[in-house]
């Protein structure tokens, strides 16, 4: 078998999805992280834009097939290793899965993930900075709005397309972790049916074997977080 290599910075949630999947695949692999600050081969560099374009993670190299965007190389995963399947096949569920997908990549990373989790989470942490509380204040209505669409998605069900898990509990999951120690964001957790599924999948052993950094603080389990 070729040798899979993710590339990617640490704290990325869309690369930790691709690690989680190749987990869950069983599929063995290597991660080549890309290095934040301006330097050869960093973040945004010419030599990181030579492996994505546009400058983003994750990156997925498979013998020499490189292919970027979070969606395409779960789609090829499970494509090229069937075991394990992370895609529905029944319409209602497969719709399920595309539509919780979509409401992660059109706003709530856009609008939510990136700039509450940059602000409260990975500037302190990881650059000693202060959070702007203004763009975390301005982020605060689109998050409210995405919680409460993906718990219209999850419905009754254990997982976000129906009883299996899925590619959308794999990239929703890890996004969720990352603003999980904002106060906020667990106020409008309280209470809902998402909160019980992030507690299982905090709990699955996908989660449980790619942590994010440590400096970053983030619970490992529902009664961490409702401690924080």
């Amino acid at each position: 078998m070729t040798e899979i290599v993710v590339h990617g910075i640490a704290f990325s949630p869309y690369v930790r999805s691709v690690i989680m999947a190749l987990q869950i695949k069983g599929v063995p692999y290597r991660v080549q992280l890309i290095e934040l600050g301006a330097m050869p081969g960093g973040l945004g560099s010419a030599e990181h834009r030579q492996l994505h374009p546009f400058g983003r993670v994750p990156i997925l190299d498979d013998g020499g097939f490189r292919i970027f965007e979070t969606q395409a190389i779960l789609r090829y995963l499970d494509a090229r290793f069937p075991q394990a399947p992370l895609q529905p096949t029944e319409p209602q569920a497969l719709g399920r899965m595309c539509q919780a997908i979509g409401i992660l990549d059109c706003y709530m990373f856009s609008q939510s993930i990136r700039p509450i989790g940059a602000e409260r989470v990975v500037k302190p942490a990881l650059m000693g900075a202060a959070p702007d509380e203004a763009v975390v204040a301005g982020a605060l209505p689109a998050t409210a709005i995405c919680i409460s669409a993906l718990e219209r998605v999850l419905g009754s069900d254990p997982f976000l397309a129906g009883e299996a898990l899925s590619m959308a509990d794999l990239m929703i999951a890890p996004q969720l972790h990352l603003l999980s120690p904002v106060p906020e964001v667990r106020a409008m957790l309280e209470g809902t049916r998402l909160l019980a599924w992030f507690e299982r999948m905090l709990a699955h052993p996908a989660m449980a074997a790619t942590p994010p950094p440590a400096e970053l603080g983030l619970p490992v389990s529902l009664r961490q977080l409702q401690a924080a």
